[in-house]
């Protein structure tokens, strides 16, 4: 999965583009950027967000620090 599935799943789990970007600390034309590809990587902490959004919509709790 890369980060464009990743944003993709959240909005299809309701989540906006602008709601992603104000948990990110990002506006959303970043998120889009991310969305289509544009923006290929993110820092660090932005994909640990990321990862901990797609959890709370998937209703898992999975501690990702080892994966990284």
């Amino acid at each position: 999965m890369n980060w464009r599935d990743v944003i993709s799943e959240l909005v299809a789990a309701g989540l906006s583009q602008a709601e992603i970007g104000q948990r990110l600390g990002r506006a959303q034309s970043w998120v889009s950027g991310v969305a289509v590809g544009r923006i290929k990587s993110v820092r660090w902490e932005e994909g640990q967000k990321l990862i901990a959004m797609l959890d709370e919509v998937r209703g898992t709790n999975c501690d990702h620090k080892e994966a990284a």
